[in-house]
């Protein structure tokens, strides 16, 4: 009797611990389904930083187009500011209010 007590309690600890390796595997913080999760948010990370790199690359040749050329600094000036030069003439569109 003693025997048999001791074999079921041997397979019921040994399921237990399979178990407990299987639950480690596939679902603790460190498993298969984080992994992948992690993976799947770090290719979202990637585009993300693609895109901010492009965005940073046009930034700076903005920056070295003011730093060396007067052509962009007029237009950023004329665009923002208002910017009317000595000789040139200022016309204003204004769309008439409709009753």
């Amino acid at each position: 009797m003693k025997s048999h007590f001791r074999s079921r309690a041997m397979l019921v600890l040994g399921l237990f611990l399979l178990a407990l390796v299987q639950y480690r595997i596939w679902f603790d913080d460190s498993g298969w389904y984080a992994s992948e999760k992690l993976q799947h948010e770090i290719e979202h990370l990637k585009l993300d930083i693609q895109a901010l790199e492009a965005s940073n690359a046009q930034y700076w040749r903005e920056v070295k187009d003011l730093r060396h050329g007067k052509a962009m600094l007029e237009e950023k000036a004329r665009e923002d500011l208002g910017l009317i030069q000595d000789g040139e003439t200022f016309i204003l569109f204004v769309e008439p209010e409709k009753p």
